[in-house]
């Protein structure tokens, strides 16, 4: 119990440590780190005592605390952590400063307003070139996701006997939104090797590659909600003002994506394998998302409900099916959570890709 009371402390302060020297290229000094190390454990103690304060535990801390409780505060201290590394590198590195970071912004933007006319053009070439020989033609990307549909409802619907309302529209939206992540993040890593041709000849910010790609995902997406809104009104699918959230879910999970997708497009560079680890990783992930079930639902308690709100991927699927079929409006503080997680992993994969974008031609 003692050990897992100081891991509870003891994880928040070493992630954000870790990831503060991911900022800085894993170049702190070990008197730095201890120095960090010290300043993480002043700010997770504040942010101990404020929680405990706040749910009315008392005097007894965090030893006394439920196990859903200490779970919660070990992940919840790990988002702060998070977000708190990137706010202290600003005040505190040399290297990385509020207009360094200003700097990378407005070059992003410019580069968005510069480029994305060539994403469109790139993603409209790919999808012409996925279907130019195909008898059908487009409707392979209604008919592939439809198939994956049926054939699920069969098994889990009736073989594993699920008893989700308007089943075959909550198999059909999370298999989605689960095929734009996965695809997503698995192009990712070979992205920049895959465009050799490119990079060696012609200046291109390497984002945008990953972002022509997910424009590809994103239109096959919606496509597939093209489907889903046909179905939701043979089925007659009660429809409320809640389902305007399924915008602000939307962005969060495009945000979400890009920014891991970004980072793990750098690591592909220079980890010629990452791509097997990456696949292994989805495949697990895959089942513990709810794609084919309501994980808060269908695993035990509390562990359900943990891995819903705290797998990012799993919520936004599991909101977006709330308010699309169920008339439920998202639990808007973990929205905003994980949209301010979005937003620094999105600034973290744009700052890491323009740091070290000259160094991928070399590499590769």
């Amino acid at each position: 119990m003692y050990i897992l009371n100081s891991a509870i402390v003891l994880v928040p302060i070493l992630f954000a440590l870790s990831v503060h020297n991911y900022i800085c290229h894993g170049r702190l000094p070990f008197r730095r780190k201890t120095s960090f190390f010290c300043i993480y454990s002043v700010i997770a103690g504040a942010f101990m005592f404020g929680f405990v304060r706040a749910g009315g535990i008392g005097e007894d801390g965090i030893a006394h605390m439920a196990l859903t409780h200490k779970i919660k505060f070990t992940i919840l201290g790990c988002v702060m952590s998070f977000c708190l590394a990137l706010a202290v590198c600003l005040i505190a590195e040399k290297d990385v400063t509020l207009d360094k970071l200003a700097t990378y912004l407005t070059r992003f933007f410019k580069d968005i307003q510069k480029y994305f006319k060539y994403a469109v053009r790139s993603a409209r070439a790919d999808l012409r070139s996925e279907v130019a020989n195909a008898f059908l033609d487009w409707l392979w990307w209604i008919i592939e996701p439809f198939c994956m549909m049926l054939i699920y409802t069969l098994i889990f619907g009736v073989v594993f006997k699920a008893s989700e309302e308007y089943f075959p529209i909550f198999i059909f939206s999370g298999l989605s939104m689960w095929t734009f992540f996965s695809r997503g993040v698995n192009v990712s890593v070979s992205i920049v090797r895959n465009n050799k041709g490119i990079i060696s000849k012609i200046y291109l910010p390497k984002f945008i590659l990953y972002l022509a790609r997910m424009l590809v995902n994103g239109f096959k997406m919606l496509v597939s909600f093209g489907v889903v809104v046909g179905m939701m009104a043979v089925y007659r699918v009660p429809i409320s003002v809640n389902i305007l959230y399924t915008i602000p879910i939307m962005v969060v999970f495009f945000l979400f994506t890009f920014g891991l997708g970004s980072i793990l497009m750098h690591f592909g560079v220079y980890v010629s394998d990452l791509s097997y680890i990456v696949g292994i990783v989805l495949s697990m992930l895959m089942y513990f998302t709810g794609i084919f079930y309501s994980v808060a639902n269908r695993i035990p308690a509390p562990f359900g409900e943990l891995l819903e709100q705290f797998n990012p991927v799993a919520y936004c699927i599991a909101s977006l099916r709330n308010a699309l079929l169920y008339c439920k409006a998202p639990q808007l503080d973990l929205l905003a959570m994980w949209a301010m997680v979005s937003l620094v992993l999105a600034a973290l994969g744009v700052y890491t890709v323009y740091r070290n974008e000259n160094a991928y031609v070399k590499v590769i």
